[in-house]
């Protein structure tokens, strides 16, 4: 069986632009308390997504995701 996480991983933002929590907040107008909820819960909505896209010019939405594909073994 295939398992598939996909999910925004605002470390890995933060870090590519070297921005802190509260700057990404500023520029995309998202607040800094929702942005430490997707932090920790690796979970957002495609609204807040996308504000987040246009706020960093980025056309491409899944170059702010992470996909990670992992092959479990089923017990028998």
């Amino acid at each position: 069986m295939v398992s598939i996480k996909i999910y925004f991983d605002i470390d890995r933002i933060l870090k590519q632009r070297g921005w802190t929590l509260t700057q990404l907040a500023e520029k995309t107008g998202v607040s800094k308390g929702n942005l430490s909820t997707i932090r920790k819960e690796k979970a957002i909505t495609f609204r807040t997504l996308n504000k987040i896209a246009n706020a960093l010019n980025e056309p491409d939405l899944m170059n702010l995701v992470t996909v990670e594909v992992e092959n479990k073994k089923e017990k028998l």
